[in-house]
């Protein structure tokens, strides 16, 4: 038996060598493949991905568009722990034309866990914390770029980030855009729960509503992530966007475009993968106490609504409610009609025309 384990032992290392000959120079390829199709060949373009000390540990951000004098627009990532620097690729290349894009790897996610201790990252990791790592990444663009002010987008966990730095720092932000914005943690569970488990009962779907009878009450007094998976599985299928569009959220396309990313090391890609597990265990029992109303009504920044009519996440109603209760410069709630939480990548012209539209005059107001 000890010689069979030993020649299964060194038959197994053999293979994986020989996989691993075939399999990383193909993926090489595929990152100057990816490399190629994005370049910026612009005399006045930018592409650089740097590491920044932010909060005490080193933050990675990445910047691009065909002209660096263009207004700054930084995208604050959702999840918590999704890291969107090897993602950004898929939909954000139309925008590079008029301002200059802007990635962060948040603490815990993507390049950022992964060249990080992790013990500091989960000692750290706070709501107040990662407010704080946005204001520096902020202040740091302005620095950098000299700039008054910038642009900032904030997807879904991003949008407290977001949110928040347009009601307390509106001095540095030139205007914002919550896409799938997260209003109230324990309100967003409780309704997209009920919301789907009404949609399969019209449906007389038995399979979800055995699902969904098995979760209850839901949500939990306290986080299960279990149960948390089985109620976002069934809100996606239920009250996603029809079948036909374009799904941002599909496994085997995300890990294809991470492990392509010219940006991520394999060690990058596994902190992008264990990132996200990481932050939603340290983040989730704080994010989903948090209440986006606590912050006030009264923004003095233009403040704009990005939003997918079916997102199965940030329930619309929700969002919708909340607009109604801001005031603002300028406030506006977009409807993606066609979309869920990703309209930047399921209806990416619309978004685009919408982001030149509304916000890019803004932007190009400098003070």
């Amino acid at each position: 038996m000890i010689r069979v384990l030993k020649y299964v032992g060194a038959a197994t290392i053999g293979l994986t060598l020989v996989v691993l000959a075939f399999a990383l120079p193909y993926r090489w390829y595929l990152q100057h493949q990816t490399a190629e199709g994005r370049a910026i060949r612009s005399a006045e373009g930018i592409d650089s991905l740097v590491s920044v000390r932010i909060g005490g540990i080193d933050q990675w951000i990445h910047v691009r568009g065909q002209n660096v004098n263009n207004p700054i627009l930084l995208f604050i990532h959702g999840g918590p722990g999704i890291a969107f620097i090897p993602l950004a690729g898929s939909f954000q290349g139309p925008w590079e034309s008029r301002f200059t894009v802007v990635q962060w790897d948040q603490r815990g996610a993507g390049k950022t866990y992964a060249t990080n201790d992790r013990d500091l990252q989960r000692r750290t990791m706070t709501v107040s914390q990662m407010k704080q790592d946005a204001l520096e990444v902020v202040n740091y663009l302005r620095t950098r770029f000299e700039r008054e002010q910038i642009a900032v987008v904030g997807l879904s966990w991003g949008s407290v980030l977001g949110l928040w730095l347009a009601h307390e720092h509106p001095d540095l932000i030139a205007a914002y855009v919550g896409v799938g914005q997260y209003v109230n943690g324990r309100l967003n569970e409780t309704t997209g729960y009920e919301d789907a488990l009404k949609e399969a009962r019209a449906q007389g779907n038995a399979e979800a509503i055995r699902d969904l009878e098995s979760i209850q009450p839901y949500p939990p007094p306290d986080v299960d992530l279990r149960k948390g998976s089985i109620a976002q599985e069934w809100q996606a299928k239920l009250l996603g966007p029809p079948p036909d569009r374009p799904r941002f959220v599909d496994i085997r396309r995300i890990l294809f475009t991470v492990l392509s990313a010219p940006e991520y090391s394999l060690g990058d890609v596994y902190g992008f993968t264990r990132g996200q597990l990481f932050s939603l265990q340290v983040l989730i029992p704080e994010v989903k106490k948090l209440d986006m109303a606590t912050l006030g009504t009264d923004f003095r920044v233009p403040v704009f609504f990005f939003q997918g009519r079916h997102d199965p996440y940030t329930r619309p109603a929700l969002i919708e409610k909340y607009a109604e209760t801001i005031t603002a410069p300028q406030r506006e709630l977009v409807w993606f009609e066609d979309a869920g939480h990703f309209p930047f990548f399921e209806d990416q012209r619309m978004f685009t025309d919408e982001l030149f539209r509304r916000v890019l005059p803004i932007a190009n107001r400098r003070p």
